[in-house]
């Protein structure tokens, strides 16, 4: 079973994420033309490839500036929403296992563990997500309209630091 989650993909390119890796994406390019050296690696990127990618690739920045009570009241709404498909997939369908029992347990756990137990544990999930944001929510903020200027400055900070010592 591969990990991959398809974002785009051509003839000679496949943009995607590993499914347990939320810092990064891949491309990955039929390609023999690159420059290696110690940490870096050039590759040409063909324009259509990059414009393919600068208009799906964005990263997702909507928790960035909530604050903890925004959270609850996104989880518990969620959670709420969640129990109720749960409960009406049961009444439909007694007599057969419910995939909404895992849908959303990687944020939330179990459909049918208790609300407080799933509000915890989508607090905790909606946190990690929210930090993670931040360092891509100061790029945004900027009121930047140039989005080859933004993912300048995002490649640009990689860079920096993937590349010293």
């Amino acid at each position: 079973m591969s990990t991959k989650s398809t974002i785009v993909y051509g003839p000679n390119f496949h943009f995607y994420h590993e499914l347990m890796d939320d810092d990064h994406v891949y491309l990955q390019l039929e390609t023999t033309q690159f420059e290696a050296g110690y940490g870096r690696v050039t590759v040409p990127i063909p324009i259509h490839i990059w414009e393919t990618i600068r208009h799906l690739g964005g990263a997702r920045l909507d928790l960035a500036d909530k604050t903890d009570q925004d959270l609850l009241r996104i989880v518990e709404s969620e959670v709420d929403q969640r129990i109720q498909q749960y409960q009406e997939d049961l009444r439909q369908h007694p007599d057969r296992p419910s995939f909404m029992r895992i849908a959303g347990a990687l944020a939330y756990g179990m459909a049918d563990d208790s609300r407080e137990s799933q509000i915890e544990q989508g607090m905790e999930y909606h946190r990690r997500e929210r930090k993670h944001q931040h360092p891509y929510a100061s790029l945004e903020s900027r009121g930047n309209k140039n989005p080859g200027r933004k993912w300048r400055c995002v490649l640009r900070k990689l860079s920096i630091v993937n590349t010293r010592p």
